[in-house]
């Protein structure tokens, strides 16, 4: 069995106020002592219940998060372009979600955005607003490659089954308000057991399926962020008011297909 962890910052434990995220502050530092710790225990434990290789990929903010020397060497670090790649080439039997949160706009959530907490408003995906948990497992589903499992907040956990009802979830913590949480003090327990649950019955838990052709529309918070993504689009796209645009996506084939 090979695993893929796809990391985000936000969702794992030890990470519970928002100073944590200014890169190179010593609470961003601290925060990115835990990310790593937590690679490694969340790959311990796949080995631990049947995974022969794991993947990882630093999701959080363009990657910079992990301290390479800190991560277990028999780890396989991988891009985004890395991870398009052993997906279309079948290396990749499930995917696990390693400090996820909630999509922007949810009530509840720790550190509640899709992609970019400055710019991005809204993100839907055939009409259906999406999470970056959704995001992932669009792209994984294309390779009928299922995410089996969301460790993160409390509510990030709840979303998670709106996309995937059979996900495993382990819920590390609890948000007090947007910008502040609390962890269970039984963390390292909640992670071991959704791990095992989610490798043990991997393959009764589908992969996410989109119906194609569908549409991607982005709405940005301001309309100078919309106008800024137009320039540097590599798409082609339409302006449907000040503040969105709209694809339509053919195929679903790498991670850029599912942006503009």
């Amino acid at each position: 069995m090979n695993v893929f962890i796809l990391t985000d910052l936000e969702g794992i434990p030890g990470v519970n106020s928002i100073d944590q995220m200014e890169r190179g502050t010593p609470q961003n530092i601290l925060a990115k002592e835990q990310l790593c710790k937590w690679i490694n225990k969340t790959a311990e434990y796949c080995r631990k219940h049947g995974a022969e290789t794991v993947y990882y990929l630093d999701g959080h903010g363009g990657g910079g998060n992990v301290f390479e020397e800190k991560i277990d060497p028999t780890l396989i670090k991988c891009s985004i372009l890395d991870w398009g790649e052993l997906l279309k080439a079948g290396k990749i039997d499930c995917q696990i979600e390693l400090g996820a949160h909630a999509r922007a706009g949810t009530i509840g959530g720790f550190l509640d955005h899709t992609i970019s907490s400055r710019e991005w408003f809204r993100y839907t995906l055939g009409g259906r607003e999406f999470s970056e948990l959704a995001i992932h497992a669009a792209l994984c589903g294309a390779y009928n490659v299922p995410i089996v499992a969301c460790i993160g907040d409390e509510t990030a956990c709840e979303q998670a089954k709106e996309y995937i009802p059979a996900i495993v979830t382990g819920a590390v913590k609890k948000a007090s308000c947007r910008n502040l949480c609390q962890d269970h003090p039984n963390a390292e327990e909640i992670v071991e057991n959704a791990v095992r649950q989610a490798l043990e019955n991997y393959r009764s838990i589908p992969p996410y399926h989109t119906s194609l052709p569908t549409t991607v529309e982005l709405t940005f918070y301001r309309t100078d962020f919309c106008e800024k993504a137009m320039e540097k689009a590599q798409c082609e796209f339409v302006r449907l008011d000040a503040r969105t645009l709209q694809r339509r996506v053919e195929k679903i084939e790498r991670y850029a297909d599912l942006k503009i």
